[in-house]
């Protein structure tokens, strides 16, 4: 643009110049597109445009000769005098490119992009300032339309990675819960049906013959939610008008709608759990506000839907063979042991934490025909039903053996054949096999890649002791050794399996030194120790595996007694 001068006042060339300048303004300021003003030094406007004016909602003419905070609200005003004032100081162009307006009658918010240009006069300086305001709403939807797709896509990828490892209900309600936080949902909630016990048929399809499982619908559940699952079909409730595609949102999986008041509109999502051809439950999100739910937001919200009911009916499934491998695992184990002459037993099993598999230890006491006692401490390799039926294998085979030559060189070497010719190379089993003599304490003991056992003095000493050198699980075959010692009154041996000593935050060297530790300031009898392993090694500690004790404690035989 020219310079603002008094040259345009004048006749000649120069009048001629600015007779075309006016036209042109004259012809841009009765433009509807275009929003602009002219403001001179003393911040008063010396031109606007129609398209501007009707922005300030007050006519054009009303605005020439008189500065913003005249006409204008006094926050905008003043924001505006203020950017002017810097124009003209620096004489340098300057654009804000997101100006929020939302007039009370208006029914959508609108967004602007202002360009503040110095115009130059005849000594150099800053004449004027012209403000371009231009109307950014479409190209703010644009690249909101773009972001939100990109990030349903990165969000359900999330979500879905997240619900694939989910083998509790809770860290299915984890999810749940985490994907509302996103979506700015003021409650979230997961709601799940009885698994058992049929009432109502669904889905609500007509005809004979039709094969439906059912399923017990609570009576204190609110009747949008029992409406969900009696139907089979997500339901969006006081959602604002789909009409309004341009509604822009702070939010990208879902609109708002800046009309509603929270006082008197409320949404929310209600979206139906199927697995197996049958309901399993809800998810609902509420919200303060109504919403706008979009096509591409409902695809999402049930897109989300399908995997929690993928996730929710896995849990319940493993839930169910957790159930299974525990019952089965504690029916072959002995819950209580032999009561013998000259020794003490004890024992501590904890199955693996709820939200993991139940793995294979296992521990046996039993008296043998010749007046010893066998001791057993094992772990079979995997986890669940497997590992639990393997477990009761290998001891069923054990006590065969031991009861035809209780010498544990013979019952490894045993074990060693029937490993081979049964189980499957991924089976591995570790144990370590005892024989004492409770009157002589002398203990017989074989280690199949165990961890060694810890003998506690009556003195309060604690070693490590294994079978000798290093050996190899059942079914990968060596020589079996043995190794003999003697344990005197108030001495005490304690095995145990990995889960007792090793986990994610520690390593089997660090827990060993840790049961040491606890062994040499023990005091008490056997359960008294049994109990502070437990105790100082598993408070605090995150424990995803089975942990087993056993331990004997070589007392006075009341025949010497008498």
């Amino acid at each position: 643009m020219a310079a603002v001068t008094d040259d345009m006042v004048r006749d000649g060339p120069s009048e001629a110049s600015d007779t075309f300048e006016t036209a042109v303004l004259d012809a841009l300021g009765g433009e509807s597109a275009v929003a602009f003003a002219l403001y001179d030094r003393d911040l008063r406007y010396l031109r606007i445009s129609e398209a501007l004016a009707r922005l300030n909602r007050v006519p054009a003419a009303d605005h020439l000769g008189r500065r913003p905070t005249e006409l204008l609200p006094e926050g905008l005003a003043r924001e505006i005098e203020k950017t002017i004032a810097m124009v003209f100081a620096h004489g340098l162009p300057y654009t804000e490119t997101d100006i929020v307006l939302s007039p009370p009658d208006w029914y959508e918010t609108r967004h602007h992009e202002a360009r503040w240009v110095p115009v130059p006069g005849a000594d150099g300086g800053v004449e004027a300032v012209l403000a371009i305001v231009s109307d950014v709403t479409e190209h703010r939807h644009r690249e909101e339309l773009l972001r939100s797709s990109q990030w349903r896509t990165s969000r359900l990828q999330l979500m879905t990675a997240r619900l694939a490892g989910a083998l509790t209900v809770a860290e299915v309600e984890a999810a749940v819960s985490e994907l509302g936080r996103s979506i700015d949902a003021d409650e979230s909630e997961l709601r799940l049906l009885d698994d058992v016990a049929p009432v109502f048929p669904w889905p609500n399809v007509p005809g004979p013959g039709v094969n439906r499982r059912l399923r017990v619908l609570p009576p204190e559940w609110p009747n949008a939610l029992l409406t969900a699952v009696r139907e089979g079909t997500p339901m969006y409730l006081g959602a604002a008008p789909e009409h309004d595609p341009k509604e822009s949102s702070p939010v990208p999986a879902m609109r708002r709608a800046r009309t509603a008041s929270p006082l008197t509109r409320r949404s929310s999502v209600v979206l139906p759990l199927l697995g197996s051809g049958a309901p399993m439950g809800v998810i609902r999100f509420a919200f303060h506000d109504s919403r706008a739910f979009g096509p591409d937001d409902r695809v999402f919200l049930e897109a989300f839907a399908g995997q929690c009911a993928l996730a929710v009916e896995r849990s319940r499934l493993y839930e169910r063979e957790h159930r299974t491998a525990v019952a089965l695992q504690r029916s072959l184990l002995p819950d209580r042991l032999p009561i013998v002459d000259g020794a003490e037993f004890g024992f501590r099993y904890l199955p693996g934490a709820p939200d993991y598999e139940v793995g294979g230890d296992w521990y046996d006491v039993f008296k043998l025909l010749d007046g010893r006692v066998a001791i057993v401490v094992g772990d079979v390799i995997g986890k669940g039903l497997t590992a639990a039926a393997g477990m009761g294998r290998v001891r069923a085979a054990l006590r065969a053996l031991a009861f035809t030559d209780p010498d544990p060189v013979a019952v490894l070497t045993g074990l060693d054949r029937l490993f081979t010719a049964t189980e499957d190379d991924e089976s591995l089993t570790t144990l370590i096999y005892g024989v004492i003599d409770p009157e002589t304490g002398i203990l017989d003991l074989v280690d199949a890649g165990h961890l060694p056992v810890i003998i506690v003095s009556a003195y309060g000493k604690a070693k490590l002791a294994d079978a000798g050198p290093a050996s190899t699980p059942l079914g990968v075959v060596e020589p079996r050794t043995k190794h003999t010692m003697r344990l005197d009154p108030g001495d005490i041996l304690v095995g145990f399996s990995d889960g007792l000593i090793e986990n994610r935050a520690r390593g089997i060297d660090e827990g060993l030194e840790q049961m040491l530790e606890v062994a040499r300031n023990a005091t008490g009898g056997l359960e008294s120790l049994l109990s502070s392993i437990l105790e100082r090694l598993l408070d605090g500690q995150d424990r995803d595996d089975d942990v087993t004790i056993l331990g004997v404690r070589i007392v006075e035989s009341q025949g010497s007694a008498g």
